[in-house]
């Protein structure tokens, strides 16, 4: 498994990459993609470019885009489903039109997508009412990734 120095595994991200392999193997898709305008809110109004580029690190990221003829995936992965990734895919789709970077893809429908592994039904709904597209992946190192969460974390959420 690819792990950073300080012994992080991108877990979500190479849930992304194994999807996205098996779903649409032919199709362009970035991960962590910076989205929002470049230009900070700031005193006295001028940037250079290379100033832009750096400031740019504090834009938010969504942690993948699957660029298809007919519109933009918007995806946020997830082992164990969490609420806040919905407001993160809603906040996410209204940053679309403010990306330079995606101004060819700018007239494109978005299709806000949470990727999980660990079903969560009361989440689900919510996502259907929130139009996101729930869907569940299971990747090849589930159980790796199982087996090293704590006890706690391996139960289902309590509730109906």
């Amino acid at each position: 498994m690819a792990k950073s120095k300080r012994g992080y595994t991108p877990w979500e991200i190479m849930m992304i990459g194994e999807w996205v392999a098996e779903t649409f193997p032919d199709v362009e898709w970035q991960t962590n993609v910076r989205l929002g305008s470049l230009t900070p809110r700031n005193s006295h109004g001028r940037f250079t470019v290379e100033e832009l580029r750096l400031l740019g690190v504090w834009r938010r990221r969504v942690d993948a885009i699957v660029y298809l003829p007919d519109r933009l995936l918007l995806v946020e992965a997830i082992l164990r489903s969490h609420p806040g990734k919905l407001s993160m895919l809603k906040l996410y789709q209204r940053l679309v039109p403010q990306t330079p970077e995606l101004r060819p893809y700018w007239e494109l429908p978005v299709q806000k997508v949470l990727l999980y592994c660990i079903e969560d039904p009361v989440l689900n709904i919510l996502a259907k009412e929130e139009d996101v597209l729930p869907i569940q992946f299971v990747p090849s190192f589930f159980d790796e990734w199982f087996n090293k969460l704590a006890r706690r974390a391996r139960r289902a959420p309590r509730s109906t």
